[in-house]
């Protein structure tokens, strides 16, 4: 069995540099998978190094190239395989987010309902003022946390995407700040604007998952 020295090994890292393939979570699983599929085409085809190396990355420059997708906005672009990825993880959150929704919504809808005084009204848009104010600066921790790493993962791209948004959206359609954005409205509960900001407070959910997974992988990668 041929086994590739570090300078042909170098040569795959120069190539996974020229595709922007950086992020650590599919970087080393990517480099390995093509190290082995160069070391099977030199056994078993008789090929040099360099003769293997351009015929197994033919095989990758698909998955490399560049890529986009609507659902984190057509101006985000990056390798095929790390997008797709992030595809992934954004509709498996984006179901459970869309679930918490519905379900809160719903109970507070019902529970204000019940209530139906104007004084709970008001405390619940207070408490979504406070929740959007505090979001907005742990977003902001969340973000010193990720990008003082010194390493990328698909988890820190999707978190990069996102976080500066809905900084923006918490500070400026907050109830506080807003009183358009008020779930009380002509002496109704507006529910659209309820089940915005429980979808809104959702997101930190997903920030958290973002940031927990991303901090993982280093420590997976260093066992």
């Amino acid at each position: 069995m041929n086994y590739l020295r570090e300078d042909q090994l170098l040569n795959i890292e120069t190539y996974l540099n020229q595709k922007d393939l950086t992020q650590i979570d599919l970087r080393n699983e990517v480099l390995d998978h093509i190290a082995n599929g160069i070391e099977t085409k030199m056994d078993s085809e008789n090929r040099s190094f360099e003769e293997a190396f351009s015929k197994e990355v033919i095989t990758w420059n698909k998955e490399l190239g560049n890529y986009s997708s609507w659902w984190l906005g057509i101006a985000w672009i990056g390798p095929k395989i790390m997008m797709k990825k992030c595809v992934e993880i954004l509709k498996h959150f984006y179901f459970k987010m869309l679930l918490f929704t519905l379900l809160s919504t719903l109970i507070l809808y019902l529970l204000l309902q019940f209530v139906g005084d104007v004084l709970a009204f008001s405390n619940i848009d207070k408490l979504f003022g406070l929740l959007f104010f505090a979001s907005s600066m742990i977003l902001c921790y969340f973000g010193y946390q990720i990008n003082t790493t010194k390493y990328k993962t698909s988890f820190s791209f999707l978190f990069n995407r996102h976080y500066f948004p809905f900084i923006l959206f918490y500070l400026v359609i907050n109830p506080f700040v807003l009183e358009t954005h008020s779930i009380f409205k002509e002496d109704k509960i507006n529910i659209m604007v309820l089940a915005h900001n429980t979808l809104a407070v959702s997101n930190m959910a997903f920030s958290y998952f973002l940031l927990k997974s991303h901090m993982q992988v280093k420590k997976i990668k260093m066992a």
